[in-house]
């Protein structure tokens, strides 16, 4: 009986002394895809992440149907921690063109260093693979995970 006793207790200790999973928070949000402007936007999810702005960057390209040659498209993303601790995020932003296609998938955020309270963040994605079509985007969707 004692050693039940003693099992349990331990058991119990170790679950309530283990860390438990911070749940994460997804703020995903669509807007009107514009090439070289800055949009301002301002929204902030639960724990205090603000999407201050996003900025494409589409590479001139030359070429004609079948070559395409330039740079590579991409995206700046301003995010602010409004709130009273360190977090990390995670951001993905794919593009759609007319017929709500696909055209380009980008993600980032803080890999090693959290963006700490009070602070503003900036990250430069690169749409590396989905990409060739890009140029035809109409809308995009943000989504900004807080972990």
């Amino acid at each position: 009986m004692r050693r039940l006793l003693a099992a349990t207790t331990i058991a119990l200790g170790t679950l309530w002394i283990a860390p438990s999973p911070m749940a994460a928070n997804l703020l995903s949000k669509n807007y009107n895809f514009e090439a070289d402007t800055t949009l301002e936007v301002g929204v902030t999810n639960d724990p205090g992440i603000r999407l201050d702005a996003v900025r494409f960057e589409l590479p001139s390209t030359v070429g004609g149907r079948f070559f395409r040659t330039g740079g590579l498209v991409t995206v700046f993303v301003s995010l602010s921690n409004t709130s009273e601790h360190s977090q990390k995020v995670g951001v993905a932003i794919a593009l759609f063109d007319d017929q709500a296609r696909l055209v380009g998938v980008a993600s980032g955020g803080s890999h090693w260093l959290p963006i700490k309270a009070g602070r503003q963040k900036s990250f430069k994605m690169i749409f590396d693979n989905v990409n060739g079509e890009a140029y035809k985007a109409k809308t995009f969707q943000i989504s900004i995970e807080s972990k």
